[in-house]
């Protein structure tokens, strides 16, 4: 069992002067209580405040309107709202500040101030019995949650309001208690969202108590989760469909021949589509001690259509097992079969085992894997080619957080496939890297570089006596903005490079693509 059900509380509010700065301070335990003789210089503080933004003059006049509050109105605006917030006084705060913000956008201070008010008096509210995702608590974390994104949309780094987003979100999602209705949460829902924030905190060099505290608090989402998923569907121009060779000739028995069109390489357009859904269930048992344990039910199809449906791919998925989850990572043993189709034909069916994981190592470094094995038939249009053999395939990776914004992925792995298709029997081992920046005015870029090298068992005697060689190098680049967003979703754009190079003329190919399409944003 999870005994906190609010593991971030103990983490200290920072004055909004330091958090703008992007400042973390240890957790401490609860906020310093304010003394009843420190009230009067409060209430005249307050009158103060008051008194400034009612004035007809101004000592400084604000870029923004001449009639808004000065910077030295809101700064005291800003302190006076810190000390109510100290005192529990959430929606004196807010009615305080969030006038204030309004008339001056351009302020920081002031947006995050309203921001830290409008999350205390949501929370409040909650406390008092109304429902997070109903009025007046859902207006309250929407206020937050909205402000909090658009400052970070101008400065990712910001640690202290990633921080305060993902509690906002945590809080209206209402993270505590497994969902309603699993069907809204299939593609990420405010828990995914926090919890992705979070994961990105890890990636700051914080204090020791606050790890602990943001490592407690991602358990508790994951413990939460009941259902997941993944959806996306882009169009897809391509300068080799069928990943043939663009060379002219070829050599057959050592003499030079002729390609026609049909062998060499097509260009296209198409269409990709990918779905995931899963969904999980608690079991009464644990595997390590203050762990959680869920059953994993789930299924995927992937897609690549082009007219004629002669280059198609597809595959069709499903998987069930356990999964074990604890503060430091996860891990899951699942059963899984599934059935390919290549060129418009079937291609192979399989049936095994995979057992995957991943833990947090050091605050900013995760690693993980998983190894599979699997009973594989190939597949003809007249049915089972042969008897099945035994294929697997085993990956790693390496998650290293430079900074919040900034994130580094070291990969690599090797498999094999062995079936009775002699022709296409072969082992492979790759390698790559792929990185992750949150960029200034919303921008999202991700790059990615691999390398695959692959071994054919059979020879292609019509070629060369020699078994096929090769290697391909894999290039992708990617971006989004997180500013543009529908349903939360924002449209993205994909360039691919693919070059392979063989000891075989008519293996090695040069193909480019573009994908557009929708992302997923938190």
């Amino acid at each position: 069992m999870l005994r906190d059900p609010n593991p971030l509380a103990r983490i200290h509010v920072l004055p909004i002067s330091k958090a703008c700065a992007g400042e973390v301070e240890p957790a401490a335990p609860s906020p310093p209580a304010i003394h009843p003789t420190h009230l009067p210089s409060v209430r005249k503080l307050l009158l103060s405040v008051a008194v400034c933004l009612f004035m007809s003059g101004s000592s400084q006049a604000s870029a923004v309107d001449p009639s808004a509050p000065s910077d030295e109105q809101v700064a005291a605006a800003v302190v006076a709202v810190e000390r109510l917030l100290t005192q529990g006084r959430a929606a004196e705060a807010l009615g305080l500040i969030r006038p204030i913000s309004e008339a001056r956008p351009d302020s920081e201070q002031a947006v995050f101030s309203t921001a830290l008010a409008a999350i205390a008096t949501g929370e409040a509210a909650v406390r008092a019995g109304a429902k997070p995702k109903k009025a007046p608590a859902k207006e309250h974390f929407d206020l937050a949650i909205s402000s909090l994104r658009e400052m970070l949309v101008k400065d990712p780094g910001r640690l202290r309001v990633r921080l305060e987003l993902a509690r906002a979100l945590f809080s209206r999602g209402n993270c505590i208690q497994p969902p309603g209705n699993l069907i809204t949460h299939l593609l990420g829902d405010d828990c995914w969202a926090a919890e992705q924030h979070f994961l990105r905190v890890l990636g700051a060099d914080v204090p020791p108590t606050v790890v602990m505290n943001v490592r407690r608090y991602i358990q508790v989402c994951r413990a939460r989760k009941r259902a997941s998923g993944s959806l996306s569907l882009s169009l897809a121009p391509d300068t080799n469909v069928n990943t043939s060779t663009s060379a002219q000739t070829v050599n057959i028995f050592g003499l030079p021949f002729q390609l026609n069109e049909e062998a060499r390489a097509t260009s296209g357009i198409g269409v990709v589509g990918a779905f995931g859904a899963e969904v999980q269930h608690p079991l009464p048992f644990k595997l390590f001690p203050k762990s959680v344990t869920r059953l994993r039910v789930g299924g995927q199809v992937y897609r690549r259509d082009y007219s004629g449906g002669e280059f198609d791919d597809s595959n069709y998925g499903i998987y069930a097992g356990p999964r074990f989850l604890s503060n430091r990572g996860q891990m899951s043993v699942l059963f899984q079969a599934d059935r390919r189709s290549v060129n418009g034909l079937p291609y192979s069916r399989q049936y095994g085992v995979r057992v995957e994981g991943v833990r947090l190592v050091v605050p900013k470094l995760w690693v993980g894997g998983s190894a599979e094995a699997s009973r594989q038939t190939a597949l003809s249009l007249n049915g089972p080619v042969g008897k099945p053999g035994l294929s697997w395939n085993t990956q790693a990776f390496a998650n290293y957080s430079i900074l919040p914004s900034l994130g580094i992925r070291f990969m690599g792995g090797s498999g094999r496939e062995q079936t009775d298709r002699f022709s296409t029997r072969h082992s492979s081992r790759w390698v790559g890297v792929m990185g992750n920046y949150d960029l200034p005015l919303g921008f999202t870029l991700t790059a990615a570089q691999q390398m695959f090298l692959t071994n054919f068992e059979q020879p292609n005697r019509l070629f060369s006596p020699d078994p096929p060689e090769t290697k391909l190098w894999f290039s992708r680049l990617a971006f989004h903005n997180r500013l543009i967003q529908i349903k939360g979703f924002s449209p993205s754009l994909s360039l691919i490079r693919e070059d392979r190079k063989s000891n075989i003329t008519i293996y090695g190919y040069q193909r480019y693509r573009v994908e557009a399409g929708f992302v997923r944003v938190f």
